[in-house]
């Protein structure tokens, strides 16, 4: 049976992002039913996956819109694999949106919806959890963990400061080793960073090569952490554009495995995901999403939007 997919499912993160932003999603939806499509809004993550149960209902689900941060859109990815996607940047830090360039307006989001153009992007996987940009276990994971740990209400850049300074000065030394195949012994290090994208916090070039399509995740290790190097190594990104050191150690890889003799946090888009030991996996090309047309590979056609995908 056909369905013309009209409906623009949004999940709305009402811990995420500034209220500032509130008008461009209602830009979203008015410029959305301008368009001919049914926005959908949901601040409930059950009543949405109780619309998206329904057969009749998902079928005709054009796309979802995770309106928030990367923490909406790897909740999303996780919770509904198998639909189209796209973004409306309205948390603390879009990267995804970055990187692709999705505009931050609501009005144009709509249009890049009816466009329809896309990409085929690969996800990691971090244990059983997907992720679209990156995940990492050390230094910044703590720093994570505990920003999180003590939120109230909306999180912003300032709630990373007291953490940071915590894990600076309180810092104990973590020792991690990595192990995978495309390693020819295992590797001892302090900061690990696993990659999908070239994106990551603030545009450091931790893993600059980094392809979204490619098939494989780019790992880089490092070794003999201290809050001077991590200080030399953000500044050395910023003004050269690269970072680089005989304490670093990039290779790419469809697996990497992250142990330690004590549990070290480790986080992914910006969450905190658990702890040590963990195995990063690939999932190529599992994300359909919703791009400008020059970031795009293909294009979204109206037509039956087919069951959660299985892996």
């Amino acid at each position: 049976m056909y369905y013309e997919s009209k409906k623009v499912v949004i999940q709305k993160n009402p811990m995420s992002g500034s209220g500032l932003r509130e008008p461009q999603l209602l830009r979203l939806t008015k410029r959305l039913e301008e368009l001919g499509y049914e926005p959908c809004v949901y601040a409930n993550r059950e009543m949405m996956a109780a619309d998206l149960e329904q057969e009749d209902f998902r079928n005709q689900t054009r796309c979802l819109v995770a309106a928030g941060g990367d923490g909406t859109v790897d909740d999303l990815i996780n919770r509904f694999p198998g639909i189209p996607l796209t973004v409306l940047a309205m948390g603390t830090e879009n990267l995804l949106a970055k990187h692709y360039e999705i505009p931050r307006n609501g009005g144009l989001v709509a249009e890049m919806i009816a466009a329809g153009h896309t990409r085929n992007i690969d996800l990691g996987l971090a244990g059983q959890k997907r992720f679209a940009v990156m995940a990492s276990c050390g230094f910044d994971a703590t720093v994570v963990k505990k920003a999180h740990d003590a939120r109230q209400g909306r999180i912003t850049k300032l709630h990373y400061i007291r953490p940071i300074l915590e894990t600076i000065f309180h810092r104990k030394r973590i020792e991690l080793v990595a192990t995978s195949p495309d390693l020819p012994e295992p590797f001892s290090c302090e900061l690990a960073v696993v990659s999908n994208v070239s994106r990551y916090a603030s545009n450091l070039p931790v893993n600059p090569d980094a392809i979204d399509n490619d098939g494989l995740l780019d790992i880089c290790l490092f070794r003999n952490v201290t809050a001077l190097r991590l200080i030399r190594h953000s500044l050395q990104g910023f003004l050269s554009g690269e970072i680089t050191s005989t304490n670093i150690y990039r290779f790419s890889s469809r697996m990497v495995k992250l142990s330690s003799s004590k549990a070290v946090p480790i986080q992914a888009d910006g969450d905190p995901i658990g702890e040590t030991p963990l195995e990063f996996r690939v999932l190529p090309k599992a994300l359909e999403l919703i791009v400008p047309e020059k970031a795009a590979n293909s294009k979204l056609e109206q037509t039956l939007i087919q069951n959660f995908a299985t892996e």
